[in-house]
């Protein structure tokens, strides 16, 4: 029988060989492709919200004020137009009516909301999100624009549609947004 341990040692050490030579090369290509740098052209701008100046003219209808032990919730009743209603929160304070009159913008000039009373607001708003729930059977449709702004917490709009098409270019015209804005935002819910 022949003497095969130089063919075994010569395998073996030829697989050492190989191995390092491996280890080796594939060191250098990741120190050499870690120091390149990467130019995006695109980037992730995942914290950036859009802020549209929200322009509207409304008679207040009812001011409903419910106070617990830290917050002041304002629900804000609205007649003549889509807005619906409008929900703000503040810290507890005696001066309600002001915090409500400087998150419409009016403060100095207005310091207290009265019923019946006709505004024009022109409110900076940071928008999250925009939900739209189409009532199949009565033909409309309820948007709650939900804010990241301090104060504003939601506007609620009706819609007198259930067509998709007419719904994001009724927010988009409400809202002062681009389309493209619209559709990124909006999460739709059908009910019959």
């Amino acid at each position: 029988m022949p003497d095969l341990r130089p063919q075994i040692l010569l395998i073996i050490l030829s697989l050492l060989l190989l191995g390092i030579t491996f280890w080796t090369g594939s060191d250098l290509l990741t120190k050499h492709l870690l120091a390149l740098s990467y130019r995006t052209i695109d980037k992730l701008q995942a914290d950036q919200m859009t802020q549209v100046i929200f322009m509207m003219s409304f008679t207040v209808l009812d001011t409903q004020i419910e106070q617990d032990k830290t917050l002041t919730k304002v629900n804000i009743n609205i007649g003549n137009s889509l807005l619906k209603s409008v929900e703000m929160e503040f810290p507890k304070s005696n001066f309600d009516e002001v915090a409500i009159a400087k998150t419409f913008g009016l403060y100095p000039q207005v310091k207290k909301i009265k019923n019946n009373q006709p505004l024009t607001v022109n409110i900076p708003v940071v928008l999250k999100a925009i939900k739209a729930e189409i009532k199949q059977e009565k033909k409309l449709t309820f948007v709650e624009v939900i804010t990241a702004n301090k104060s504003l917490i939601k506007l609620n709009f009706l819609f007198p549609t259930t067509e998709i098409n007419m719904i994001e270019s009724m927010t988009t015209q409400v809202l002062n947004l681009q389309s493209e804005d619209v559709k990124k935002l909006v999460r739709y819910q059908m009910r019959r």
